[in-house]
C-alpha cells in the first residue's frame, strides 16, 4: 500500500511538472498511455476477483483501482478541456 501510495503521489508531482510543457493534444495522450497501462495492471492481478460471489476485492486490487479511477478522471476532464 505504501508503494501504492508512493506512485500516486509521484505520479501527480510529474503532472504537476509537465503540465505547462506540453500541448493539450500531448498531455490526452500521455494520461491516455498512463490509463491503459493502470487498466492493464488492475486487469491482469484482479481479474479473477470479479469471478468471486459475492465479487470482493483486495486491499490491493482495491489500491489499483482507485489509481485507475483516478487516471480515468484525469483523462475526461483533460479531454473536456477543463
Amino acid at each position: 500500500m505504501l508503494k501504492a501510495a508512493l506512485f500516486t503521489t509521484l505520479s501527480a508531482a510529474s503532472l504537476m511538472v509537465l503540465a505547462g510543457c506540453e500541448s493539450h493534444q500531448g498531455k490526452v495522450d500521455r494520461l491516455q498511455k498512463e490509463y491503459d497501462k493502470l487498466a492493464a495492471q488492475f486487469q491482469a492481478d484482479c481479474s479473477s476477483e470479479y469471478y468471486k460471489v459475492p465479487p470482493t476485492l483486495s486491499s490491493k486490487c482495491q489500491g489499483e483501482k482507485d489509481q485507475m479511477d483516478s487516471a480515468w478522471k484525469l483523462l475526461q476532464k483533460e479531454r473536456a478541456g477543463k
